[in-house]
């Protein structure tokens, strides 16, 4: 099956059975790039928790930093839930550092099955770009219309909600565009060989 790369090449790429399993390498990668992806999720957990003191809108800005987080494992590894693995190994390191404690564990799980779902639903035989945008568009609109409530705004407006979205997915699609580059990098250095 020929797919085309992040430059436009076209390359063979051998299909993902449906139930296929990755390998155990994928799925170390994916936890060592979850495990790396703490090093920016644990502080910007304390950020958002300030800045929402300061601005329903930064918190949804920052939104982007969580996406890049959890979609990179995807584009590198392309196996059924590298998002996931990724994402809970995301998740155990902030349960252990940051106040959200134990819960962390299962926002992260719900983050990577949103990523994930494009891919779910074509059961794993499809990674376009169109994918992946449509990862970032359903990670921004439940992650970005929650952002004025996980500040303490109890009662937002429709616009706040709908300008928490819109940041959101603007904020998604910048980091998604650095996903496909770090991707790049990560596999011109051989880190999925």
């Amino acid at each position: 099956m020929a797919s085309q790369t992040d430059d436009g090449r076209l390359v063979h790429v051998a299909p993902v059975a449906a139930g296929g399993r990755p390998s155990t390498r994928d799925m170390l990668v994916a936890a060592a790039i979850g495990v790396a992806g703490s090093l920016v999720v644990v502080p910007l957990t304390y950020l958002q928790v300030f800045a929402g003191i300061a601005h329903v809108y930064l918190v949804a800005a920052t939104l982007g930093l969580w996406f890049l987080q959890c979609v990179v494992p995807l584009i590198v590894v392309r196996k059924p839930g590298a998002s996931l693995i990724a994402c809970l190994a995301m998740g155990v390191v902030s349960a252990a550092t940051t106040p959200f404690g134990v819960a962390a564990i299962g926002a992260l799980i719900m983050e990577g099955l949103l990523i994930e779902l494009p891919f779910m639903v074509t059961l794993y035989r499809r990674w376009t770009r169109t994918q992946f945008v449509a990862s970032a568009m359903l990670f921004s609109a439940l992650m970005g219309t929650m952002a004025p409530r996980a500040v303490g705004v109890d009662s937002p407006t429709t616009p706040m909600t709908l300008i928490s979205f819109a940041v959101a997915l603007a904020s998604s699609l910048v980091f998604l565009v650095l996903g496909f580059a770090v991707a790049k990098g990560l596999r011109s250095r051989g880190v999925t060989r």
